[in-house]
């Protein structure tokens, strides 16, 4: 199962964006497998398209790969645990999605993260501090 950050998403819905081709190349690669994220990535995601028709391309991708949503009310019984890991992480300063996405890699561990940030490669850990697992290669 494949855990969606912002980042490729964002990529998939605006072509003019840099990883645009890096994007769609990994989606077919990544076609076969369950898509799941989360409210906060969408949130994200939004902020970062504004445009209606980015946000329908958003729309048509969510619909298209049936991408599932992470429950919402699982991040009441995990605040506590996203808080501890914004605080372990802080000198790196991650956004809440980040952490959301580092603490549900560490309690589904069927999970790979799709991601395009370098520090889930290279600095943050599951909350256990085992490696979060990606599902491409930066």
């Amino acid at each position: 199962m494949i855990l969606l950050d912002t980042g490729p998403i964002v990529a998939l819905c605006d072509p003019r964006d840099r990883l645009h081709g890096v994007a769609l190349a990994d989606l077919e690669r990544l076609s076969r497998r369950a898509f799941v994220t989360c409210a906060q990535v969408l949130s994200e995601c939004c902020f970062h398209l504004p445009h209606p028709a980015q946000r329908e391309r958003l729309r048509r991708f969510l619909t298209a790969f049936s991408v599932g949503a992470h429950a919402p009310e699982d991040e009441i019984g995990l605040r506590g645990e996203i808080f501890d890991w914004l605080a372990r992480y802080a000198e790196h300063c991650p956004d809440w999605a980040d952490a959301h996405l580092a603490v549900l890699s560490g309690l589904e561990r069927r999970y790979k993260v799709w991601t395009y940030d370098r520090e889930f490669r290279t600095i943050w850990r599951r909350p256990n501090g085992s490696r979060i697992p990606l599902a491409v290669r930066g």
